[in-house]
């Protein structure tokens, strides 16, 4: 995660730290995160983390799919995977006119809360074993591990809800102004996330891959105009 935000555009600039700014990487780095604290459940024994890691890693093979084919639908509009030129490309007015950049945010939109790990995906406030899943790995932790894998889904958020930002919603050309823009932007989001969590209830585990498999529709819906020009 630590590589994750070192990649991830803040205002259409990025450090220069030697991982690069390319999408895949950063999906390939998610996927690795997610890996990780999913071994961390057979590291503990606990069947409940057990459980819980077995449907996060169920979760993500739809989840993962659904972030390529969204982070694809920018990647067309920019002709390369480079986080920078997709944030450069996504901003000024008339991509707003292309119905596969819609396409693209909505799908975006359902993959932060796949990543997220919030409601209806799963319920991140809830203490109830049987229905866990991104914190069931986290059960048997405490102290500075519980609190370095805490910090890792709030890095993971802080990545998804900058990247959604910067790719997908209006931001200046300007640093200083796209600082502005990008605080408002994530503002804005958290209080999105925060409604969806208050307004909607967990969906049941098995109805979970058909509503990503919309979001991979769409996407692909998105794409598709991109590629041949159609409304795009």
């Amino acid at each position: 995660m630590i590589l994750a935000l070192a990649m991830v555009p803040v205002a259409g600039r990025a450090g220069s730290f030697g991982v690069g700014t390319d999408a895949l990487v950063m999906i390939g780095l998610l996927a690795l995160a997610r890996f990780t604290t999913v071994i961390s459940s057979w590291d503990t024994g606990n069947t409940f983390a057990l459980m819980g890691g077995a449907r996060e890693l169920m979760v993500a093979v739809f989840g993962e799919a659904l972030l390529v084919l969204a982070l694809l639908v920018a990647a067309l509009a920019a002709h390369g995977t480079d986080l920078l030129r997709m944030v450069d490309a996504a901003g000024g007015a008339p991509i707003w006119n292309r119905p596969s950049h819609w396409c693209g945010a909505v799908a975006f939109a359902l993959a932060i809360l796949v990543e997220t790990g919030r409601q209806p995906i799963d319920n991140p406030d809830t203490h109830l074993e049987l229905t866990m899943i991104h914190e069931g790995p986290l059960l048997e932790y405490a102290g500075r591990d519980l609190a370095l894998l805490t910090w890792a889904g709030a890095a993971r958020t802080w990545v998804m809800l900058v990247l959604g930002a910067g790719l997908y919603l209006p931001h200046p050309s300007g640093f200083a102004a796209g600082i502005g823009a990008l605080a408002v932007s994530v503002a804005g989001l958290c209080v999105l996330l925060a409604l969806v969590d208050t307004s909607q209830a967990k969906m049941r585990l098995l109805r979970v891959p058909a509503l990503i498999g919309v979001g991979c529709a769409v996407a692909l819906l998105g794409a598709g105009m991109s590629v041949s020009g159609v409304l795009a």
